[in-house]
């Protein structure tokens, strides 16, 4: 083997483990967005061998909440608002064909407020946090150039890179932190099939979270996902409109019931269902080959119903913008 080749292989997994190490690292409610980050960066396309993608992504959302089993000392109504923004940096490689391996580093910026009554208490925390790591293999396909129909099977791995114990004024809030302080995993299949003037994907997940630092243990959870992508320019038959690309979600999640001091957080789990409109801009006339062109990506996700969910839990919508650059 060239040291050339000896050296692209072990770039991701120097990356991986620099992010291991890295000081101060990130997280909040991450452990319960729905959606699919595989889509999200690269859409329905296959990467060939080789091939490397970076995706820059953005997003907010807010929940409100019970407070944790033990805070409502005060006898009276109290809620617990989460108000928190992410910068995820992921970087994707394809060494060999049918293959990808996929680095994600989370920058957090939490907050949370702690309602009882007419009293508000505000809480900062932001920094990078947990990394993670996702292996994913193509097992199927109707063809090995161009193909219009796959099956992909991941598994990917969490690692506890970010600070789980911190306090803020003097409170060490789990929900706060930028890492959970527990290593969490899990396994998923997905599928693409191109259409006339589109294309269909799906795929489902399962995530066994287990025990972390404050004795807090966040649920398992699936989640599975429906998406139909359309490139706008094709399908309307107009070319100055070919590099825009419309999608449409359905994003589920099951998450079972957290919890803290072995006691269940009942304010936490349940079922939710998402539609997600997208939009995608490619920022170069043509792809380079049979890559995909850089991309700028827009998102936002709305909750169809709160019913569903475990206790006292509302989600408003949850938005997302990124840039995806394969090279």
């Amino acid at each position: 083997m060239s040291k050339s080749a000896s050296r692209s292989i072990w770039t991701p997994l120097l990356l991986f483990s620099l992010a291991l190490v890295l000081p101060d690292p990130a997280r909040a409610c991450s452990v319960c967005l729905a959606g699919d980050p595989v889509f999200e960066a690269t859409g329905t396309s296959v990467g060939e061998a080789g091939q490397w993608n970076l995706f820059i992504q953005g997003s907010g959302w807010k929940k409100t909440s019970g407070v944790l089993p033990g805070e409502d000392e005060g006898g009276g109504p109290a809620s617990e608002k989460n108000e928190s923004q992410r910068l995820d940096v992921s970087l994707g490689w394809t060494p060999v064909d049918r293959f990808t391996l996929s680095l994600n580093v989370p920058f957090a910026f939490n907050h949370t407020i702690e309602i009882e009554g007419n009293q508000r208490q505000n809480f900062f925390l932001s920094g990078l946090g947990d990394g993670s790591l996702m292996g994913s293999a193509i097992v199927w396909r109707d063809r090995d150039v161009l193909p219009e129909t796959w099956l992909e099977a991941r598994v990917f791995v969490k690692a506890p890179t970010g600070k789980s114990r911190t306090s803020v004024d003097g409170v060490q809030d789990p929900h706060l932190q930028r890492g959970t302080g527990s290593w969490d995993g899990g396994f998923g299949l997905a599928a693409a099939h191109k259409l006339a003037f589109g294309s269909l994907y799906a795929s489902a997940s399962y995530r066994v979270n287990t025990e972390g630092s404050l004795a807090y243990e966040y649920g398992d959870n699936a989640l599975a996902n429906l998406a139909l992508l359309v490139p706008v320019g094709h399908a309307l038959g107009v070319p100055w409109l070919a590099p825009w690309s419309a999608g449409l979600e359905l994003n589920y999640r099951w998450a079972d019931t957290d919890q803290f001091h072995s006691e269940r957080y009942h304010d936490s789990g349940g079922s939710i269902l998402y539609s997600t409109p997208s939009l995608r801009v490619a920022l170069t006339p043509l792809a380079i080959g049979e890559r995909q062109p850089p991309s700028l990506r827009c998102s936002v996700q709305v909750p169809l119903t709160s019913a569903w969910l475990h206790g006292f839990q509302r989600e408003d919508p949850l938005w997302r913008v990124g840039l995806a650059i394969p090279f």
